[in-house]
């Protein structure tokens, strides 16, 4: 029997939501049992999450998505990523004695949100209902209030002294006491945003009254955003990238998305497998039971990092990530996985990434997999005060020094977002991803290798034990943090081999909140899942 986790999977034929927040998924949804279509469940989700969750995402955040188009079946991909403000030069931060993008402040604040515009871009293309009746349910939440969830609660009393520095910020999140779980936060002037973006269309935001309030506040407390940038903003509609995973053709999202760091280890992953089994290894060894899959896993995440580090930047000055992904290259890196010896760490930076997954499906097929953030929580910790917005702190991954990463006007930086689909004989199979900047990538790998190779439901595989290399939260060399879960024997293998293992809770919200619907077209439902370290669920009807 396979293994199952603490409640199934929701399974309907008509249409299924996954969200992190459970009133978000509830509003998607509704859109759904309406007669509206994944499109329309998208954007009510996006919505909602930025009204329920504004301490991960938010109007003043990014977005990417992908939509399978049943009628077509094409898969398209956006990115709504913003590029930094025309004053946001390397010049102008020396100045102010900056050594580094900060992470929060007015000077990290300055990158376009492009999330609105990732709206927009959804419902001009494939959306039924009109944009008053998708943000219809994130205005009643912000005005007549929502519950505080658990995650909120902690940001809030994560981020206080941050939030204090800001006189916006302040005057919406840093009360005299931290908002406890489960009572009432009402958002009135953030409402009245999403009630003039539903009027008024994507012009307000970018073309009209919202983008001069942005930029009046902006200029006040010496941020380098103003309203000209907004309205040079514009998202990039493209191809997804893609790769292989085994035997589903695996998608997600091109630089300067961190996408490619996905389509690299599941890559390197089933090469390396397939020379182990070809030895005489175990041909399908699980990664909860078996060290050296799990091992192989880990080496196979380390390995794709190099490769997102040397071709993730702006779109227009990447190189061909498909050659990232060409067999010699993924041939000559599996290789370099040693079956018994943990590489060295590497020295990444630090990552803090809060972000909000969700996926939705219909009962005609099509399929949107979408993500969309603030960075780190509560972003820049800067926020429009009569608008209720929180400015994004995606421009904190610039570097003040020459590099593909530098700081430059106009210029898109680094992005960790990237939501996933698997597909199979032209259809999604598994739409999927997580929240967790550098995470990301590693819990789909850990996603698609129990569900596509061992078998696991989605709630199941959701819900099993996680590993996040790298650096997080604290400056230190780059660990291997995995969830006390982990059977005793797979610990001390991976210590064995000479990983630097540092073992935290059972369940730990940094190793991000997941999210899958898989199409089980056997018997014509689709299975979603939800992380319990969220606050989510996954509906259907």
């Amino acid at each position: 029997m396979q293994p199952t986790g603490s409640r199934p999977p929701a399974r309907a034929s008509n249409g299924m939501v996954t969200a992190p927040h459970a009133l978000a998924a509830q509003g998607g949804l509704q859109m759904l049992a309406a007669g509206g279509n994944a499109a329309d469940a998208a954007i009510a989700t996006a919505a909602a999450l930025s009204v329920v969750y504004p301490h991960m995402t938010g109007l003043g955040g990014d977005a990417f998505w992908l939509y399978y188009d049943a009628k077509t079946g094409d898969v398209s991909a956006y990115n709504g990523s913003g590029a930094a403000a025309q004053l946001a030069t390397m010049d102008h931060y020396q100045a102010r004695e900056a050594h580094a993008v900060p992470e929060t402040g007015a000077l990290a604040a300055l990158t376009v949100p492009g999330a609105v515009d990732a709206w927009f871009a959804l419902h001009e293309r494939f959306g039924s209902f009109s944009m008053e009746r998708l943000l219809a349910a994130a205005v009643r939440y912000a005005v007549d209030g929502a519950p505080v969830a658990r995650s909120l609660h902690g940001a809030l009393q994560q981020k206080r002294d941050q939030l204090l520095r800001d006189e916006g910020a302040a005057s919406l999140y840093a009360c005299e006491r931290v908002a406890p779980i489960g009572s009432r936060l009402r958002q009135p002037q953030l409402g009245a945003s999403l009630r003039s973006i539903a009027q008024f269309g994507r012009a307000w935001f970018y073309e009209g009254e919202g983008a001069e309030r942005i930029g009046r506040y902006c200029e006040r407390i010496g941020s380098p955003l103003r309203a000209a940038d907004f309205a040079a903003h514009a998202g990039l509609s493209c191809s997804p990238a893609a790769g292989t995973f085994l035997g589903c053709d695996s998608l997600t999202m091109p630089p300067n998305s961190q996408g490619i760091t996905l389509l690299a280890a599941q890559a390197i992953y089933e090469r390396h497998r397939g020379a182990h089994q070809a030895e005489g290894g175990a041909a399908r060894g699980s990664v909860d039971d078996d060290v050296s899959a799990l091992h192989a896993a880990i080496e196979s995440i380390r390995l794709a990092f190099e490769t997102r580090d040397e071709y993730v930047r702006d779109p227009r000055m990447a190189a061909d990530w498909r050659e990232a992904l060409a067999s010699e290259r993924i041939a000559a890196l599996a290789a370099r996985i040693d079956r018994d010896v943990a590489a060295p760490s590497s020295d990444e930076r630090a990552d803090r990434g809060d972000t909000t997954y969700f996926a939705c499906t219909d009962g005609d097929g099509n399929a949107v997999s979408f993500i969309q953030s603030l960075f780190h929580g509560f972003g820049a910790a800067v926020a429009v005060p009569e608008l209720g917005i929180v400015l994004n702190n995606r421009g904190s991954a610039f570097q003040l020094s020459p590099g593909h990463r530098s700081l430059s006007p106009g210029v898109r930086p680094f992005h960790t977002l990237m939501p996933c689909m698997l597909m199979s004989d032209g259809k999604p199979w598994l739409v999927y991803g997580s929240m967790g900047g550098e995470g990301q990538p590693q819990t789909a790998l850990l996603l698609s290798i129990r569900i596509a190779q061992e078998g696991m439901d989605v709630q199941a595989a959701i819900e099993a034990p996680r590993f996040r290399y790298g650096k997080t939260w604290i400056e230190e060399p780059a660990r291997l943090n995995l969830e006390a879960r982990f059977d005793p024997a797979s610990i001390a293998g991976l210590r064995a081999r000479g990983h630097a293992v540092n073992v935290l809770g059972d369940w730990e919200e940094s190793m991000g909140h997941a999210g899958a619907i898989l199409f089980e077209r056997a018997c014509g439902f689709m299975s979603g899942g939800a992380d319990p370290r969220g606050d989510g669920a996954a509906v259907g009807f």
